[in-house]
């Protein structure tokens, strides 16, 4: 099972991969890492990569940092996503991989990059893709992955179909 969640900013793509790793923790061994917005007095200022398991944060990218990498207006912290890059190796025994967001600010990493590609040679990961970058990453999970946009109207119903899948593929994998 390889599925990729996708849609338009701030319709629940990180909402939906967190309900799945909460609703399979305690049953499955799940890795991974979400992307969160950081706000300042309600204006957003960056975000930052939070690992799954252990719940570290990593700047992912912040207004004003002086990076030679940029994404509108923040400055891509390259060597965080490196870290995290470093981790996805480690994601070998998981019985599923969460990966939100795979993304122009994550793209720019080129470990991050060959780290995804050699995650994809296996099943059980669930990735949210941005909705319109042209990235060749992004073009061969569109192609090999179930794409499925969120809407308001799917949003919650998708979080728990994706959960009984799982659930079910692995009872019946295990005969």
């Amino acid at each position: 099972m390889k599925i990729a969640v996708t849609g338009r900013p701030g319709i629940g793509k990180t909402t939906l991969c967190l309900k799945v790793y909460e609703a399979l923790k305690d049953k499955l061994n799940v890795k991974g890492f979400v992307t969160k917005e950081v706000r300042d007095r309600g204006v957003r200022i960056g975000f930052k990569l939070i690992d799954l398991s252990s719940g570290e944060e990593s700047w992912l990218a912040k207004v004003g940092h002086k990076s030679r990498f940029k994404v509108g207006k923040y400055g891509v912290l390259v060597e965080s996503i490196d870290r995290f890059a470093d981790r996805i190796k480690g994601y070998a025994d998981a019985d599923l991989v969460i990966l939100d967001e795979i993304g122009p600010m994550e793209l720019k990493s080129q470990k991050f990059v060959e780290a995804i590609e050699k995650l994809l040679n296996r099943d059980d990961l669930l990735f949210s893709i941005h909705l319109k970058a042209q990235h060749p990453l992004l073009r061969r999970i569109r192609s090999e992955f179930e794409v499925v946009i969120l809407t308001k109207d799917n949003r919650n119903r998708v979080a728990e179909e994706i959960v009984e899948r799982i659930l079910h593929d692995r009872k019946r994998r295990k005969g």
